[in-house]
């Protein structure tokens, strides 16, 4: 089983020291963290340029996790993977090769097309995002996949406050609206409690 993570939430994590949750709700549930390369990168680009993260410990903390094997990173090539080619067209109504060259929402169509190949080979994942039209996006996927025959595999979205409620339901943490609001700050997109 798998958990994708997209970059908002993650960034969210890391900035507010609380990306310990991600990797207790991934043990529990035993469950590897995944991101493609766009989403890498744009942590990475978002932590170093973006005011709200430059003073937190997103970017090192980041850096470790990678580094430690936490978080996998996974290979966006397109050449070779004819399903993945595929997912990205299907998602983007945009040819894979040509899509990949936008940067406007990479990561987030990188995190459907990653889970989608995931789930055509049998696996169950969970998509961290936030962002509503990537949610969108990827419950059209979910869709798509159902009606095409995966159902060895499943594709579920999940959004910060589901995690935090998980987290809190395991005991990991005392109140989930507590870890929420120490979140909340940077991410301008997360829905009010």
């Amino acid at each position: 089983m798998s958990i994708l993570l997209d970059a908002g939430p993650s960034l969210n994590f890391l900035a507010a020291s609380q990306q310990d949750l991600l990797i207790k709700i991934a043990a529990r549930l035993q469950c590897t963290l995944n991101t493609p390369e766009a989403v890498d990168t744009e942590i990475r680009n978002k932590a170093t340029r973006d005011q709200r993260f430059q003073r937190t410990p997103a970017l090192s903390t980041w850096k470790k996790l990678v580094a430690a094997g936490r978080v996998q990173v996974l290979d966006d090539t397109v050449t070779g993977s004819p399903a993945f080619e595929a997912a990205i067209g299907r998602i983007s109504g945009t040819p894979a090769k040509i899509r990949v060259r936008q940067s406007k929402d990479l990561g987030e169509l990188m995190v459907i097309a990653h889970a989608s190949v995931l789930v055509q080979a049998g696996m169950h994942v969970r998509i961290l995002m936030d962002e509503s039209n990537g949610r969108h996006k990827a419950a059209i996927e979910a869709r798509w996949l159902i009606i095409n025959g995966h159902s060895a595999g499943s594709l579920t979205v999940w959004s910060t406050q589901q995690v935090l409620k998980g987290a809190q339901q395991a005991g990991f943490i005392g109140s989930w609206e507590a870890v929420y609001d120490q979140l909340s700050p940077f991410d301008d997109g997360l829905p009010s409690r």
